[in-house]
């Protein structure tokens, strides 16, 4: 599906939940180290960041924010790439502060990451037990539902979400790929045109796209194809759609073309042949 790749992407670039120091913290270490930590940190640099956390908790390991700290350390490890790093240091937090809903959010991150759903929604689960008022646990476990192929779970998630968070853009993103995903072409049309309307992109003209094209309106698929690619002509997702549009019209050369095009740009290939029949 069109956004599927995207969703995921979103899925797992959660960022950092940086906690700033507090007054007592920022007594026990000078102000250039927090400016060197602030600094790395805005920069990426984040072995720098590690080192200079790690001092930090080290110079003063009774210290109360010390767990905010470790959940910091944590994400920074994530992001470094060191996940099996991070997955430790963040339950280290946890386990000093087990109701602490930002670090399991972190926690949950980072297990999606590793690849370890089942446990990631578990920590949303927590997460949901300690407050059921925190709308991203609704939006994450509910994509990890709907790409788990859950698709009751996921709705009922998306659903709440949408009822804490409806005009936010990653909720009208989720329940477009939740229709699309399932099919439901005409509810993801009024997702897709929601999200053009409050901020035209060219994947939401292709998702919206596809699903005309699969509801056979060849007309509103050619706009939003020619609409998407003014603003992004690189965008692989536009060409496969309009393959798919030119075979429908019997343009079997330009189908084909436009599809090598697709690929050429980064599509799967094994994804265009499938939807074009090649």
């Amino acid at each position: 599906m069109c956004l599927k790749n995207n969703i995921l992407h979103s899925l797992l670039a959660i960022a950092i939940f940086y906690v700033p120091a507090s007054a007592s913290t920022i007594d026990k270490a000078s102000d250039d180290m927090w400016a060197e930590i602030d600094n790395a940190i805005a920069g990426q640099n984040w072995n720098t960041a590690d080192s200079l956390i790690s001092c930090v908790i080290n110079s003063q390991p009774d210290d109360a924010t010390n767990v905010m700290l470790l959940s910091n350390l944590g994400m920074i490890r994530h992001y470094a790439g060191n996940d099996s790093l991070a997955l430790a240091t963040l339950s280290l937090a946890h386990k000093a502060a087990p109701a602490s809903v930002t670090i399991l959010a972190n926690r949950a991150t980072v297990l999606t990451a590793m690849g370890r759903v089942t446990d990631a929604i578990t920590d949303y689960d927590t997460i949901q037990q300690l407050d059921s008022t925190y709308s991203d646990t609704y939006l994450y476990r509910g994509l990890l539902q709907l790409y788990s192929g859950n698709f009751e779970e996921a709705f009922a998630d998306l659903q709440q979400r949408e009822k804490l968070s409806p005009r936010n853009e990653d909720t009208l993103i989720a329940l477009a790929s939740y229709y699309t995903i399932t099919e439901d072409n005409e509810n993801a049309i009024t997702y897709y045109t929601s999200l053009i309307r409050a901020n035209p992109q060219a994947e939401y003209f292709a998702g919206r796209a596809l699903c005309a094209l699969r509801l056979d309106r060849l007309v509103d698929a050619s706009e939003d194809i020619a609409d998407g690619l003014d603003l992004d002509p690189d965008y692989s997702e536009l060409y496969l759609c309009r393959a798919i549009l030119n075979k429908k019209r019997y343009c079997n050369d330009d189908a084909q073309s436009d599809a090598d095009r697709a690929i050429s740009l980064g599509a799967s290939p094994a994804r265009v042949h499938a939807l074009l029949g090649l």
